[in-house]
């Protein structure tokens, strides 16, 4: 008798042994091991995660992503080197099949490469009524986002201590919600914190955090210095106003000398992801600080 070898199964047992040897081998030190660290470990901790990542794919009615029908579904894998042809089942099923054969790392790949790949976004878009590619762009990639999210806090036996640890900034600056009685400052904040999330976009959410900064400091009277005395004395409850003060005078002058508010050719320009990274994180801070004083005080 003559054994026939389930190649679907095999695949699938395949992927689940990569990952399990990724997540006992993966360096602590290594950004792009860190980045694939929580995207396995939404994958483990959500038992729907292939179907709604499919969805995603598939551009369902109720998300912002393009639509693909049978074709583009095909063409969508094969642009990615992956040997794939839909055949007539159940897109969102038939993607999530095609998902459980994949290692974690072939899946990042996926999302980075074809996911988010803004011309499809141009291209396939045209067949739902949006404002905008971009405004569609940045509403896909917030409900991507929530999903990670959402799996990664879903009741499950995994321990999520390690995660929380290494997303700290995350977790405490990115979720809060902005309500202030400023809408402006407001939106700007919000805009900021999704566009951050775009690696092509890091540039602009820099400049709207400053431009938020800006503003906050006229949040108590139009007068900006003597607004910004009172927000610092505010902050400075308990501290030492003069660390708040000098401060607000480095954050003021590097948004001046760096091409973040202005875009004369002699503002310096910053090229690095991670010189982005530590002044946007440096600004949120502030600003989450003034937010906590101005709730406090108010």
């Amino acid at each position: 008798m003559q054994i026939v070898p389930n190649e679907k199964a095999f695949k699938q047992a395949e992927a689940i042994i990569k990952d399990a040897i990724f997540n006992l081998s993966f360096n602590k030190s290594d950004p792009n091991d860190l980045k694939l660290f929580k995207l396995l470990q939404a994958r483990l901790n959500n038992p729907d995660f292939e179907i709604e990542l499919a969805e995603f794919i598939c551009g369902e009615q109720n998300n912002s992503y393009p639509y693909r029908s049978s074709f583009f579904l095909t063409k969508f894998f094969k642009d990615l080197g992956y040997d794939y042809t839909h055949t007539g089942k159940t897109r969102r099923f038939w993607v999530a099949d095609v998902l459980m054969e994949l290692s974690v790392n072939q899946i990042a790949t996926i999302i980075e490469k074809g996911l988010f790949n803004k011309r499809d976004f141009i291209k396939l878009s045209k067949d739902k009524i949006v404002t905008s590619v971009e405004e569609t762009y940045q509403k896909a990639i917030s409900e991507f986002k929530n999903f990670i999210d959402n799996s990664l806090h879903t009741e499950s036996s995994i321990d999520l201590e390690a995660l929380l640890d290494l997303n700290i900034n995350i977790e405490l600056l990115f979720d809060k919600q902005v309500q202030t009685e400023d809408e402006q400052l407001n939106k700007l904040i919000k805009e900021a914190k999704e566009r951050f999330f775009n690696p092509n976009d890091k540039q602009i959410a820099l400049e709207k955090l400053w431009d938020a900064f800006e503003r906050i400091k006229t949040y108590y009277n139009s007068n900006k210095r003597q607004s910004s005395m009172n927000l610092i004395n505010n902050i400075s409850k308990g501290f030492d106003a003069d660390t708040i003060n000098k401060e607000f005078i480095e954050l003021t002058n590097i948004g001046n000398r760096f091409r973040i508010r202005h875009h004369e050719t002699d503002k310096l320009e910053i090229e690095s992801n991670k010189h982005l990274n530590y002044l946007f994180f440096r600004m949120l801070t502030l600003i989450d600080l003034c937010l906590t004083s101005i709730k406090e005080n108010k």
